[in-house]
């Protein structure tokens, strides 16, 4: 096949993907284990948003949980007993030998503490060679999500597993698509403020707040600038940001709607900007242990 006369557009539509797809078959398959896993239950997307302080999230220690990024922080966590842990950042791991980060240094001393329990791990792929090379979770079942290409309007992105999913802009969408794909048909979200915009861009990191004290980056640091590029963006910028996330949620809520209706998603973070999905009450929320 001559690549110089495959049309851009057909290559970054079809041919990529296929690429990758063949590239990393033998990791995905195993995804395939998870598919309708957990048919027909219920289940929790947790996200670090400041609005989990003032929940009891220990009444979720008998509920199927998706907790995310730095949530092992959350001094609940043992109590609750994460059902499964997502971290997709491409950021998060090494991209040569000797790169590190703040994530990636977080990763591997808190190694720990998100092994305790049988938690199910979601990572992106090209963190497989990091994590198998520091050994880091032995002990846990261990799945990776294949990232390319984006959400479009025609809804023929894909949200299965097992193939080559589109980028995401936030951790939490790969929940929804994950727990779809395992089945899950009534989802709740929680810590989802989405309220990155009412902050200033030159506090970003300093300003936008968690359920956990944000740490303070050092700006001048290059290393960390690279990492947490945000910091430095415009306003302007973070504007676009934030609009692709909410277009990620607005078409998967579309796509969903068609290819599985009988999937509920309901937003359950006071005062939430995320308003694609109908809002409810945390308390009002039938529990397995209520």
């Amino acid at each position: 096949m001559n690549l110089l006369h495959y049309p851009r557009r057909a290559y970054d539509k079809y041919l990529v993907p296929y690429i990758l797809h063949k590239r990393y078959r033998n990791v995905l398959d195993k995804n395939r284990d998870l598919k309708n896993l957990k048919r027909g239950r219920t289940c929790f997307i947790l996200g670090n948003g400041p609005s989990l302080n003032d929940l009891d999230l220990t009444r979720l220690s008998q509920e199927e949980t998706f907790v995310v990024n730095s949530f092992w922080q959350h001094p609940q966590y043992q109590d609750i007993k994460p059902k499964n842990y997502v971290l997709i950042d491409s950021d998060s791991f090494p991209k040569s030998e000797g790169e590190t980060n703040a994530c990636i240094e977080d990763l591997i001393n808190r190694k720990t503490v998100i092994s305790t329990h049988p938690t199910k791990l979601f990572f992106n792929i090209i963190g497989k060679n990091f994590i198998e090379t520091q050994k880091l979770f032995p002990h846990n079942e261990t799945y990776y999500l294949a990232l390319y290409g984006f959400f479009t309007e025609n809804l023929k992105f894909n949200i299965c597993l097992d193939k080559i999913l589109p980028n995401v802009k936030n951790v939490i969408v790969a929940c929804i698509i994950s727990a779809v794909y395992m089945g899950f048909e009534r989802i709740y979200l929680l810590g989802c403020e989405h309220d990155f915009l009412a902050y200033p861009s030159t506090a970003h990191y300093e300003g936008f707040k968690h359920f956990y004290k944000t740490k303070q980056f050092d700006l001048s640091n290059k290393e960390e600038v690279r990492y947490y590029a945000l910091a430095a963006h415009s306003y302007e910028r973070h504007i676009d940001n934030v609009k692709t996330l909410f277009r990620n949620y607005r078409l998967l809520a579309w796509k969903l709607a068609r290819t599985h209706p009988q999937v509920e998603i309901y937003n359950a973070t006071p005062k939430s900007f995320l308003d694609i999905f109908p809002m409810v009450k945390f308390e009002d929320i039938p529990l397995t242990n209520a």
